[in-house]
């Protein structure tokens, strides 16, 4: 039964509809589904899908026919569709123009009219060029509905630290700030926090905020920070420039190939002026002596020193080593212990008047930021550290000489200099006149997106005039020191909404 319902042409309706009126193809659709029935069956399928066709743009054609109003003007343009308000400002003005031109042919006579021609200009005592130049308004067009501007999400900066003493203060700083995020030290960082210097060239060179990289150490830190170094830095100006800011003192490196006649020009110095000349030998000091040429100022210092000193403190270049020396087996015993770890060394004058707090030895730590654009601002509240035992110049306890351990506030320290007649504007002048002597070459590859906060530690004598005995690359600063310094260097890099208030002071002050 089903094959002769599938022989007959009734069973494909939609076939059938097309071929009402043309027999000829209804009777060759018949002979094709005796043959081959199945392509009949894809012939009315493909049939039914033009007729859906039709039948829909049957809809559209009356569907326009209908409408009165353009296209334009019945759904209301969107802002992304730009390239369609521009073509339908064009259209529009095109109407426009074609009106106008419409309008002057209209006006113009008939060749069968005789023209009235206007006299020449040569002849015209009223003629004005600017008569015949029509001016119009074009009209105003249709205003388009514009959806309002969405909000751009803000920037969200990371930062990474390998700190262990401000870790906490840095979190809480940056907390106050919302963008910023804390994420591993592998990744990207637009902040980078650290305590050792890095390749700086390994850092990225865009200047597009989103991709900029800041480091908060200098890439010649050193120049500051190693004592030998600061020593040679101001020697190079001049050596009476050198004994301004430090004590006098020999710089002794063993990473150039002259810290052998450094070493006899130092022991033939303290024996010469020690009081008992003959109980003082030199030593030998058998060590690697490099090919790295380089200058140091022990001779020309050793001709301005006047009165000689009897006692010496020896420090490492980098790091806290020190010990207070008179002799040469001293300072033999001292470069034993340390050469392993340390390379350089400076042997300074000791001062032995010191301006005791409560009978012990003490200095003062005062920040100081330099930041990208290498200009230096001193913190305007200092601090102090005093020694643990009372302070005695025969005493053989480092902990009353060069171990200072408990620490003096900024209010602690401005009352005890107020006790001593000592203002603090005059200990802030001082200290300021002594950093601007000192030559800032820590950005010499000029950098842009790097900044460091140096500790300076002085000492004052009794005569109430300081002493720059160190300075520390990694310091202790509290958080408004902090908050300052990003104020001046972070958030200038990567500015962002923080509503600071502007008339805040500031803790930090330029110097230049």
């Amino acid at each position: 039964m089903l094959q002769e319902q599938t022989k007959s042409l009734n069973s494909f309706p939609n076939l059938q509809a097309l071929c009402k009126k043309d027999e000829k193809q209804k009777q060759s659709l018949e002979k094709l589904l005796q043959h081959k029935p199945h392509v009949v069956k894809s012939l009315d399928i493909y049939a039914q899908n033009i007729e859906e066709y039709l039948k829909d743009q049957r809809k559209r054609i009356a569907y326009l026919k209908k409408r009165e109003e353009p296209y334009y003007e019945q759904k209301p343009i969107q802002a992304y569709d730009e390239a369609l308000i521009m073509q339908y400002n064009r259209v529009k003005a095109k109407q426009h123009y074609l009106q106008q031109s419409q309008k002057k042919i209209s006006q113009q006579p008939s060749p069968e009219q005789p023209r009235n021609r206007t006299p020449s200009k040569y002849f015209d005592k009223n003629y004005n060029p600017l008569k015949r130049n029509e001016k119009f308004d074009i009209p105003s067009l249709q205003p388009v509905n514009v959806s309002p501007p969405k909000e751009l999400k803000p920037i969200q900066f990371r930062y990474n630290y390998a700190m262990q003493i401000n870790d906490p203060l840095l979190r809480q700083v940056l907390s106050t700030r919302q963008q910023w995020f804390e994420v591993p030290n592998n990744s990207f960082a637009h902040l980078q926090w650290l305590t050792q210097l890095l390749d700086f060239s390994n850092l990225s060179k865009q200047d597009v905020v989103s991709k900029r990289q800041m480091v908060n150490l200098m890439e010649f830190q050193h120049e500051w920070s190693a004592k030998s170094q600061l020593y040679n830095n101001l020697c190079s100006i001049s050596p009476e420039h050198a004994l301004k800011v430090l004590p006098p003192g020999f710089v002794l490196n063993f990473k150039i190939s002259q810290w052998v006649e450094d070493l006899e020009f130092i022991q033939d110095y303290l024996i010469t002026h020690h009081s008992q000349k003959e109980t003082q030998q030199k030593f030998p000091f058998s060590v690697y002596v490099p090919n790295k040429g380089g200058q140091t100022y022990n001779k020309q210092i050793s001709k301005l020193i006047q009165d000689v000193p009897k006692i010496w403190i020896c420090k490492s270049a980098i790091g806290s080593g020190a010990t207070i020396l008179n002799s040469v087996d001293q300072l033999h015993q001292f470069l034993i212990q340390q050469y392993k770890d340390q390379k350089e060394y400076v042997i300074q004058k000791y001062i032995t008047n010191p301006l005791l707090y409560d009978g012990k030895k003490f200095d003062i730590q005062i920040n100081v930021l330099v930041n990208q654009d290498n200009q230096i601002f001193v913190s305007a509240e200092p601090t102090g550290r005093c020694c643990t035992v009372n302070y005695d110049p025969n005493s053989e306890d480092p902990f009353a000489h060069t171990k200072p351990k408990q620490a003096i506030s900024h209010k602690g320290l401005v009352e005890f200099l107020d006790s001593q007649g000592i203002s603090l504007q005059d200990l802030l002048t001082q200290i300021k006149t002594s950093i601007s002597l000192i030559p800032c070459k820590l950005n010499r590859r000029q950098r842009k997106y790097c900044m460091q906060i140096f500790g300076f530690d002085y000492l004052l004598d009794d005569t109430k005039k300081i002493h720059l005995i160190g300075i520390n690359a990694n310091p202790i600063y509290t958080y408004a020191e902090l908050d300052g310094a990003f104020k001046l260097t972070l958030d200038k890099i990567f500015p962002i909404n923080n509503n600071y208030k502007s008339d805040e002071k500031s803790i930090w002050t330029c110097l230049f």
